[in-house]
């Protein structure tokens, strides 16, 4: 299943402590298969991507392994989506 994920700015500061490790597990995902697309706005105002697993549950649970997610900076919603 493919879910459109966005989040919008963060909740509270303090999250670029986690940028460096953010940065590594969204790689991680990548070469996993489980995000093909992720982009952060210019304007700070929040991040968007493509997201790839068996069931919702199954990528909610990949995507709270970032460090973004798990100290609560952002909250993701997901709706699901299939190619044209």
């Amino acid at each position: 299943m493919d879910f459109l994920i966005t989040a919008g700015a963060f909740k509270k500061a303090g999250a670029e402590a986690y940028r460096a490790e953010e940065d590594r597990v969204v790689d991680e995902l990548r070469a996993e298969g489980v995000l093909s697309a992720a982009y952060r706005r210019t304007d700070g105002a929040g991040v968007f991507g493509i997201a790839h697993g068996t069931d919702l549950a199954s990528v909610k649970a990949e995507l709270a392994r970032l460090p973004f997610v798990a100290h609560g900076f952002m909250e993701f919603e997901f709706v699901e989506v299939v190619p044209l």
